[in-house]
């Protein structure tokens, strides 16, 4: 590490996905972490980059430790690369041992050797949140979602510091009766927060870490909760109009979307997916989404069958689309400017 900043500062390299064309031989013959395996510990343990280099050092240290023991019981340099989705893997009594990087898969050795079982829900927390991302069609978003909520409920709890084959029923509902006993969680908030608990939990089981999910077993009926800001107001017909009147008298893209989105009330992600190819006579097909990063979804949010839906066109949304039509000849999305939405 360098020795001129107490920070190590990860570079775009560092978070990549550890290249699955990276030699082999140089998991066997290496002695020490090399640089790509630092960045990608660093990204899994420090994403923000802002640990101290002690503590940094530790964590590199940790590895290479854990690294050198499982060097002496597999040979490394047999582990291989999946053609198929780029795993990387190494037989193990003609069972093989799998991960996305290397890190990975000298965790996975190391704990199969030593048994390792004594975890708790907060060095699971990682191992699940990798899993979602790689084994799962979980969003970035939702991902970055859970890791907040964790930060906020979850990270200096006690009850994440137990290991999990020790943890009952009767934990679970003393944590959660201290969280809701004042009534300072609305539901949604503790049912995200559960979820991520569940998730932790399911994933333990799978992977024989506890035997059994004991947040089933628990009445979520007895606890209270604080009530929903429900107070959210659309706009009044008075208010509507007024827009629709100020937009009208604007010719701009930007305009025109969302003067259309009143006629057809899309989320913004449906408005910026929107082709020309989905106008079907007096209808338009909703079937995708463009996200916050300017990706192409070829799904709705939910996931569920009817968000692909047929929309209405009405005389005034055919005159908005011929205006924009005017605007954006032969471009394939219907609010594209500039090679962006």
């Amino acid at each position: 590490m360098s020795s001129k900043s107490t920070q190590y500062q990860i570079t775009n390299n560092a978070i990549t996905t550890f290249l699955t064309d990276y030699s082999a031989s140089c998991y066997a013959t290496s002695n020490t972490c090399s640089d790509l395996v630092i960045n990608q510990l660093l990204h899994i343990y420090n994403p923000r980059g802002n640990m101290t280099t002690p503590a940094c050092a530790k964590i590199i240290l940790d590895f290479s430790e854990k690294e050198e023991k499982v060097k002496e019981i597999y040979n490394l340099s047999r582990v291989k690369v999946r053609p198929d989705d780029g795993r990387i893997y190494l037989v193990v009594k003609r069972k093989p041992i799998s991960s996305t990087s290397y890190i990975g898969l000298v965790e996975k050795l190391y704990d199969l050797h030593y048994n390792v079982d004594d975890v708790t829900m907060e060095q699971y927390f990682e191992v699940w949140m990798d899993w979602r991302a790689t084994e799962t069609g979980v969003t970035e978003k939702t991902r970055k979602e859970n890791r907040f909520l964790w930060n906020s409920l979850l990270k200096d709890a006690e009850i994440t510091k137990i290991s999990l084959k020790y943890l009952a029923v009767r934990d679970y509902l003393s944590f959660f009766r201290k969280l809701t006993k004042d009534r300072t969680m609305t539901r949604k908030r503790f049912n995200d927060m559960k979820s991520i608990m569940n998730g932790i939990l399911y994933l333990a089981v799978e992977n024989s870490i506890i035997d059994r999910n004991c947040l089933r077993d628990i009445n979520y009926r007895q606890f209270t909760y604080k009530a929903e800001n429900t107070n959210i107001k659309p706009y009044s017909e008075d208010e509507r109009l007024q827009i629709i009147d100020h937009l009208s008298q604007h010719d701009d893209l930007y305009s025109l979307a969302i003067l259309l989105d009143f006629y057809l009330v899309l989320r913004i992600g449906e408005l910026k997916g929107l082709k020309w190819s989905d106008i079907q006579g007096d209808s338009i097909y909703i079937q995708r989404f463009i996200n916050d990063k300017n990706q192409i979804v070829d799904d709705i949010k939910g996931h569920a069958n009817e968000g692909k839906r047929f929309m209405p066109l009405t005389p005034k949304a055919k005159e908005i689309l011929e205006k924009i039509k005017s605007l954006n000849l032969d471009i394939e999305f219907i609010f594209m400017r500039d090679g962006h939405p």
